[in-house]
C-alpha cells in the first residue's frame, strides 16, 4: 500500500493530517496546497480559462541537496467545470506519472 505525507509550510510531517495551504511568496503567488507521494512532492491548482470552466495543472517535484526542492514535471490536464474537480484531476495525473516512473 503506498502512503502520502502532506507537507505542511515545506516541511514533511510524521503522521497524515488534512491538507494545509503553502505559502510561497503571499503577496504574488497564490498558496498551493503540496503533498508527499513514492518520494516526490506533488501540487496541484486549477487555471481560470477565459471559457466557463478551469484547466488541471499539476506540478511534481523532487528532494534536492541540502534540502532543496527542484520541479521535474509540469502536467496540463483537461477543462473541468469547477475549480475542485481541476485540482484534484492535477493530482491524479501527477500520482499517474510519478506511477510510470516506478514502472507500477
Amino acid at each position: 500500500m503506498i502512503t502520502s505525507r502532506w507537507m505542511r509550510n515545506g516541511v514533511r510531517n510524521k503522521r497524515l493530517d488534512p491538507p494545509t495551504k503553502v505559502f510561497i511568496n503571499g503577496s504574488y503567488i497564490p498558496a498551493l496546497t503540496a503533498y508527499e507521494y513514492r518520494g516526490y512532492i506533488i501540487s496541484a491548482w486549477a487555471r481560470p480559462e477565459f471559457t466557463k470552466g478551469s484547466t488541471s495543472i499539476g506540478s511534481v517535484y523532487k528532494w534536492g541537496q541540502l534540502g532543496s526542492v527542484t520541479q521535474v514535471q509540469r502536467i496540463e490536464g483537461k477543462l473541468f467545470e469547477s475549480n475542485e474537480q481541476a485540482e484534484q484531476h492535477g493530482v491524479e495525473l501527477c500520482k499517474e506519472w510519478i506511477d510510470k516512473q516506478f514502472g507500477a
